[in-house]
């Protein structure tokens, strides 16, 4: 970002013609964007040696070095820059090859509003952790999150079964917190030309196809699995456990509103992965989050993200929100992360898988502290009366103390 506080943006492309008809788009965003425009891998390696930049947006196909190449090398030198793919036909082979270095796909030909969207979301996300450089280099680092060892096992054993399915394959998905956010990166992304957003793992599998999945987890390994990690492995399974009850009660409590499906599809995900933030923390920074543990026992009272502010200067929400909206993951999810402790602070008044990730997130919160539910003091009761719900907050309590706190999503 310059002084001005604009932010600098490196476009790569081999057709000179792109890069014109691109200058001139975006000569609306000169108080924003100071972009620069280069025509090669080996000028773009030039350029960012001598100047930084927020964001370097490279084609995929070109002669020399390719996208996928230069944004691999950009990921090592300039770790601290953001990095996207604009580009038309590409094979997927080179698209998969991708994956581990490119935060977003985005198809030629792109709208104006979707490149400009995609771009702001991705920087602006970056304001609410500050200047904390630390933070900000290893979620840009960050290209998959780790599995749970039986449910990665599981998916192997699925995949390599000689009567595999797209439907069981979603299952296991579905119940796995990083498998799931790669998957949704990659459905999401503008390689595949779909044009709807794709909300859950289920429809991201059916998307992709049985090859493909297979290419992704087989040859690629785009999962990975939970290593040597035995002095957190009990709270990183207590988190794995909260995602997918608070993703089963979301999914229930949009049900009973009546809303459509897509709605329904998000709070189930946005449930699920709610939490991505403290699995970042807990693996980068195990002291620090014991740290946390023990300021949360000394202070019940207080709310999380006030304390997680404290001891790591940002929250797990902001985390988590900055990183699926890195990898393109649609909006409704990375409002529902943001704002899921904090719902008042969303400008949104209307009901939203924001809203039953926030209600789901506090009746599973409140049954861990004390065995029984009433009230819950940490649902914002103000918002709901905002989105116009706060009157069903009794049928939920009676709701979830009849079937919601026991979900087996295998009936979801």
């Amino acid at each position: 970002m310059t002084k001005t506080g604009k932010l600098r943006i490196l476009f790569v492309d081999d057709e000179i013609v792109m890069l014109q008809s691109l200058a001139r788009s975006l000569r609306i965003m000169h108080k924003e964007w100071d972009c620069e425009y280069v025509s090669s891998g080996k000028e773009a390696l030039s350029v960012l040696s001598h100047e930084s930049y927020d964001l370097v947006v490279s084609d995929m196909r070109m002669p020399e070095m390719d996208g996928a190449e230069l944004l691999t090398q950009v990921k090592h030198l300039y770790p601290e820059t953001m990095r996207f793919v604009l580009s038309g036909q590409a094979e997927e082979r080179v698209f998969l090859r991708s994956l581990g270095s490119m935060h977003q796909f985005l198809a030629k030909p792109c709208d104006f509003e979707v490149l400009k969207g995609s771009i702001n979301r991705g920087l602006s996300l970056r304001n609410y952790l500050h200047s904390n450089k630390e933070i900000k280099k290893l979620l840009l680092e960050v290209d998959s999150l780790p599995s749970l060892p039986d449910l990665y096992c599981e998916l192997m054993n699925e995949l390599e079964s000689a009567d595999s399915s797209l439907e069981r394959i979603g299952d296991i998905i579905s119940r796995d917190v990083g498998m799931t956010s790669k998957i949704l990166q990659v459905a999401n992304s503008g390689f595949f030309g779909y044009s709807q957003k794709v909300s859950s793992p289920l429809h991201a599998v059916q998307i992709l196809g049985m090859d493909l999945i297979q290419n992704l987890v087989l040859t690629y390994e785009v999962f990975s699995k939970l290593g040597d990690f035995k002095s957190g492995k009990l709270i990183f399974d207590r988190i794995w456990k909260h995602s997918i009850d608070v993703a089963g009660t979301s999914m229930l409590l949009a049900r009973d509103e009546g809303v459509d499906a897509e709605i329904e599809n998000f709070a189930f995900t946005a449930g699920l992965l709610h939490e991505i933030g403290k699995i970042i923390l807990l693996i980068n920074f195990p002291e620090k989050f014991k740290e946390f543990l023990e300021v949360k026992l000394r202070n019940r009272d207080r709310s999380n993200h006030e304390m997680e502010e404290e001891v790591f200067g940002f929250s797990h929400a902001k985390i988590g929100a900055h990183l699926v909206g890195l990898w393109g993951l649609p909006d409704p999810i990375v409002e529902a992360i943001l704002f899921h402790e904090t719902p008042a602070e969303c400008t949104s008044s209307t009901p939203s898988p924001l809203t039953f990730v926030h209600v789901a997130n506090a009746f599973e919160e409140e049954m861990l502290k004390e065995g029984d539910l009433n009230v819950p003091f940490k649902i914002d009761q103000g918002y709901l009366r905002m989105v116009g719900l706060h009157h069903r907050i009794p049928k939920w309590i009676e709701q979830y103390q009849g079937t919601y706190g026991d979900i087996d999503l295998d009936k979801l």
